[in-house]
């Protein structure tokens, strides 16, 4: 991980961007990103944040403007959805390049804000990676084969702690490429599992992760129900998203230090980039 930018975190102390902390902090000497000893936060006037024995002076929204904000920064960005636009016409009106994992945001409007600018940066519904993984393998199957499922129907349950208030966007994108294929399904049609309880009894998922995690079932059936298909994909913790974060963030580094494009990339372009770059 290249070690010439600084990481800018928003959204401390909330869960996520404390697991973006301390992934950060745990790697090796050699790929440990520098981290800002600022943070953005959501409201004015906080004292200064200790986390992960790192201390940071928090920044809320009438703070930042007149903040001295590294040169060499790349933000990661965890908030609330209310804050996710704000936060990019921040970015964006400082030159800072960001990876936004916030998901629940005016997604026109975002592309609208960041065309207003010269800023690359990477938004994704879900930062990990395996699950980009199925989600681009549907999107190939939705463009490579549309219709073939005209016939089927589908369920779609997912389940996320309570904090999480907007349906999943990893669910609504595999829901659109399920469309595309001929499944007779909408986001309106997404189970959401947001009560504890069930959470606990129906679906079992364990008690340490209640109030972090995203299990995910999707089963497609022919008319007669004499053919049925499945998949699920069960995330316990938050860890996997920090990584992938942060393979956001080495990805962005190697943008801007060669002087890509600035545009709005995607975990899929991540991906992708890392292959090419442990084939070298």
């Amino acid at each position: 991980m290249p070690l010439c930018y600084s990481l800018l975190l928003s959204g401390l102390p909330g869960n996520m961007a404390m697991e973006v902390l301390h992934a950060a902090l745990e790697c090796s000497e050699v790929d440990r990103p520098r981290i800002c000893d600022q943070a953005l936060v959501a409201q004015d006037g906080k004292g200064s944040l200790s986390a992960g024995g790192v201390c940071l002076k928090p920044l809320g929204p009438g703070e930042r403007c007149a903040a001295e904000i590294p040169a060499d920064a790349i933000a990661i960005d965890f908030t609330w959805p209310e804050s996710a636009i704000p936060n990019m016409e921040f970015y964006v009106s400082r030159g800072i390049p960001f990876v936004m994992g916030t998901t629940g945001f005016d997604m026109d409007l975002a592309r609208s804000v960041v065309a207003a600018g010269n800023t690359p940066c990477v938004i994704a519904p879900n930062m990990a990676a395996p699950i980009v993984l199925i989600q681009t393998a549907f999107a190939h199957l939705a463009e490579r084969f549309p219709g073939a499922l005209a016939d089927y129907s589908i369920s779609v349950r997912e389940s996320h702690q309570a904090a999480k208030k907007d349906t999943s966007g990893t669910a609504k994108a595999i829901v659109s490429d399920l469309s595309r294929l001929g499944l007779r399904v909408t986001t309106d049609d997404i189970q959401r599992v947001r009560d504890a309880d069930v959470q606990r009894t129906e679906l079992n998922v364990p008690e340490e992760h209640i109030d972090g995690h995203a299990w995910h079932f999707y089963e497609a059936a022919s008319a007669d129900r004499h053919t049925r298909i499945g998949f699920s994909h069960c995330i316990e913790g938050r860890r996997v998203y920090a990584e992938g974060a942060l393979q956001a963030w080495e990805f962005l580094s190697r943008q801007v230090g060669k002087g890509s494009e600035p545009k709005i990339y995607t975990m899929t372009d991540v991906l992708a980039d890392i292959r090419r770059t442990s084939n070298h």
